[in-house]
């Protein structure tokens, strides 16, 4: 008899060792998912510094980049090495590993001891328990911490993807700001001449104090909108500067004197709404969520009537000396407690969940749209400066030039076509910076970046006659999935 308890006890308590054995956390297990998200979806490299070398080969990276005029391509992957709070956010993963790997572990044994003292002499008795109710939910607990682990790793993704289009549409207001900016200072030498020879023909009697105080006014205000949009750089530099992680030395960096030009043609609605529900990180994280909710209310649903269940070996020895073994088994009676209120708990949680997930879906097709509507239209506005506005202000300043030549008109009508020259000019800056704030808000509603098509087959339809509306795209009584 007491060989068969000694070989109980042995194999229950190798048992509880073997199912509670340790299990390692590597806590960059997920990055890589991460890094191929990155790499897919901006055909960017994204590094996760964990120790002294990992910094240092960051910081020799960004000395190097930062003495090269910087691309949007450049500004992004300065951000991508250097950004701390994006480096913070990596620790998230580490976090989510942790988890995971908790998950998939088995409660510590209870020992327990106690000792009576009697007469005969005192009693010791030992226990050593372990809650196997963890053991038949272990595989459920394992997927509810994957699909959080999943979850997290596409809300980091999202995070990397958020940084890299904020860098994007920041350089291209930093840069579309330089370009104003040396045009406004067109303006103001141009406004300033002609209030000097004002000023000049006051003094010598042939111009009225009216007129030599209106070329003066607009002198000054120009100055005063050469100045704002001086600050509006500094501003947007700072901001750019912050996102990509700089400061001392490298925040002299530079950038090129014009905007890039506008695509030939733009991708289609259709492709975009389809792109978007196929790459948005949030609505994937979304998924996941309302996924490891399922799992949860399925397990709390499986385990309504099971109380905790604890087995194990106990020991006991007599005042006597006398020694015992044998198993011992706790069993929790659901007597007041069913779970009803955990499982309605859940089951709110996980069609909360659902129904998030349906409407951002929703949600993700209407920005798509929203924002391909907005590029068409910041496309054509652009276009209509660049190729009508923009070349009939310089007709009207050869022309002007021309009569001026003849002394058909004085220096001020010269003065005057030239300002409105460069002023239909930074107007067109500004179209052009629309446009590509447009397109990165397009890129961020898709979920990464977008190709340009290279043939005619995917051109921007031409833009509707004044006063009319444009023809809705697709069939407007079509039902499905707004998910698919």
């Amino acid at each position: 008899m007491t060989t068969v308890n000694r070989g109980l006890r042995i194999a229950v308590v190798s048992g509880v060792l073997a199912l509670s054995s340790c299990a390692s956390v590597q806590q960059d297990a997920r990055f890589p998912q991460v890094q191929n998200t990155v790499s897919e979806r901006l055909g960017q490299n994204v590094e996760w510094h964990r120790d002294g070398a990992g910094d240092a080969h960051a910081r020799k990276a960004v000395n190097t980049l930062v003495r090269q005029e910087l691309s949007a391509e450049t500004a992004v992957k300065l951000a991508l090495l250097n950004n701390r709070r994006l480096q913070a956010r990596f620790e998230n993963l580490g976090i989510a590993q942790a988890d995971l790997v908790e998950a998939g572990l088995l409660e510590n044994p209870v020992l327990s001891a106690g000792a009576l003292f009697t007469n005969a002499g005192t009693e010791i008795e030992l226990d050593i328990v372990q809650n196997f109710l963890d053991v038949f939910t272990l595989s459920a607990r394992r997927k509810i911490g994957q699909a959080a682990a999943d979850r997290v790793t596409l809300e980091v993704s999202g995070d990397v993807l958020d940084l890299a289009l904020q860098v994007q549409a920041q350089y291209y207001r930093v840069v579309g700001d330089a370009e104003a900016l040396a045009l406004a200072h067109q303006v103001v030498s141009a406004t300033q001449a002609a209030a000097e020879l004002a000023q000049r023909q006051y003094d010598a009697g042939n111009l009225s104090r009216r007129e030599q105080s209106l070329h003066e006014a607009f002198y000054a205000q120009h100055v005063l909108e050469l100045a704002q949009a001086q600050a509006q750089l500094e501003a947007d530099r700072e901001k750019l500067t912050r996102l990509m992680g700089l400061w001392g030395a490298d925040t002299a960096w530079k950038t090129p004197a014009r905007l890039p030009d506008i695509p030939a043609s733009l991708p289609a609605l259709e492709q975009l709404e389809k792109l978007a529900i196929s790459r948005r990180t949030d609505l994937a994280a979304a998924k996941k969520e309302a996924l490891g909710l399922t799992h949860a209310v399925q397990l709390a649903r499986d385990l309504r009537w099971l109380a905790p269940l604890g087995i194990g070996v106990q020991f006991q020895r007599g005042g006597d000396g006398e020694k015992s073994y044998g198993p011992r088994v706790e069993l929790g009676l659901p007597i007041f407690n069913h779970g009803q209120t955990r499982i309605a708990r859940l089951e709110s949680e996980r069609q909360r969940a659902e129904n998030q997930v349906a409407a951002l879906a929703v949600d993700i097709r209407s920005e798509a749209r929203e924002s391909r509507a907005r590029v068409g239209a910041t496309a054509r506005t652009a276009r209509h400066y660049r190729n009508a506005l923009l070349p009939l202000q310089k007709i009207i300043v050869d022309e002007t030039l021309k009569f001026y030549n003849g002394m058909l008109i004085g220096v001020y009508d010269l003065l005057l076509a030239s300002q409105n020259q460069v002023q239909t000019a930074r107007q067109y800056v500004a179209a052009n910076r629309d446009f590509w704030l447009a397109w990165t808000e397009l890129e961020r509603a898709t979920g990464g970046r977008i190709a340009f098509p290279t043939s005619t087959d995917a051109a921007e339809p031409p833009a509707p006659s004044p006063g009319t509306t444009p023809a809705p795209t697709g069939n407007p009584h079509q039902h499905g999935d707004p998910q698919s």
